[in-house]
């Protein structure tokens, strides 16, 4: 008999609303399959949620995250929630006690590149750094941000990406590699400190080739070399920036799932924003989404479904002739969806 799942919505603001109920028409699909089954609970998060009620993340809203056996988040309009409306996306993140983003980028067939093929995926601390939110005002018109780095945060997130290169070695045979980011000549303390939390992890892996990388030079590398890297270890910031080159190289954002896991709870949203230039237009990509969905399978232990949901999508993209304004195509998220699931029937 086919398991059953609650999933926790997030819909969130912008396209997010749009690219959730894509994702959830794939779920469903799954179902009439004989797949997984999935309820849904849809519940407010974002900025127009601070507009409607004053904050960005209501307890409600955190508890059926906890509450579900995955959650499902759209794109927030974070940079608009004044800082007494709090902070949807970090709440969530220390709420639900995730250890690391994990964002796969790949090359995917049909889809040109702007380099040489790409297959990696960037794990990043998500709950400190220099995102910590702790920043005050000096009396001389200066502005000051703290930068936390602990050695909790720091061995949680080694210990995933680990995980990520073992679980890739298993799958390729391939040797993995993990390549830790830092820029230890300045940052002496704080990269200090992760880097040698890195190297802790690193020695329970004998296994795993373990390397370490100065920003800048990883960002070139990545351009110029991008099948070098298999697992991208990062603080914050840093991850989020090489995330994005990763993502550039191989689909774009509009094709860029990734997931906050943690030992007990996670949540599983798009990398890309809100879109408000095209938000309520229909014609927002579903990709991304879709293949956050998949991720969210697999976290579920359902890699059957998550291998058909992937294996859809890169055959619609592969075809090319249904494409979103994002691939140079003209499909609504709607009829980009509608090819996906007719792949999947396929199947």
């Amino acid at each position: 008999m086919a398991s059953s799942y609650r999933v926790c919505v997030l819909p969130g603001d912008g396209i997010g609303p749009e690219v959730t109920d894509c994702g959830r028409r794939v779920l469903d699909a799954l179902a009439v399959r004989g797949g997984p089954r999935f309820t849904y609970d849809v519940r407010p998060a974002g900025y127009d949620t601070f507009l409607e009620c004053g904050h960005s993340l209501p307890t409600e809203s955190l508890a059926a995250a906890k509450f579900a056996d995955a959650v499902l988040a759209g794109a927030m309009d974070v940079a608009q929630i004044p800082p007494h409306g709090g902070d949807p996306l970090g709440g969530l993140r220390i709420g639900l006690e995730v250890s690391a983003s994990v964002r796969p980028s790949r090359t995917i067939p049909g889809i040109p590149s702007p380099a040489a093929d790409i297959d990696c995926v960037v794990v990043r601390e998500v709950t400190e750094g220099l995102y910590s939110r702790d920043e005050y005002m000096g009396d001389d018109d200066s502005a000051y941000a703290i930068r936390v780095v602990t050695r909790e945060a720091s061995t949680k997130t080694a210990r995933m990406a680990f995980a990520q290169a073992v679980a890739r070695q298993e799958l390729s045979g391939r040797p993995a590699r993990v390549t830790a980011v830092h820029k230890v000549g300045v940052l002496k303390l704080s990269d200090g400190l992760f880097l040698g939390a890195c190297a802790d992890v690193a020695r329970e892996f004998p296994e795993i080739t373990y390397e370490t990388a100065n920003i800048d030079a990883c960002a070139m590398d990545m351009v110029r070399n991008p099948g070098h890297f298999d697992v991208i270890l990062a603080t914050n910031a840093f991850g989020d920036i090489l995330s994005d080159v990763a993502a550039g190289l191989a689909a774009g954002l509009g094709l860029a799932a990734s997931a906050c896991i943690g030992d007990r709870w996670a949540y599983f949203e798009p990398v890309h924003g809100t879109a408000p230039d095209i938000a309520g237009k229909g014609i927002a990509n579903p990709c991304a989404t879709i293949l956050t969905v998949a991720m969210m399978l697999r976290h579920l232990g359902e890699d059957a479904s998550a291998d058909t949901v992937e294996t859809s999508v890169h055959a619609v993209l592969a075809e090319a002739a249904v494409r979103t304004s994002d691939l140079g195509g003209t499909a609504t998220s709607a009829e980009m969806t509608d090819a996906v699931l007719a792949a999947l029937s396929r199947s």
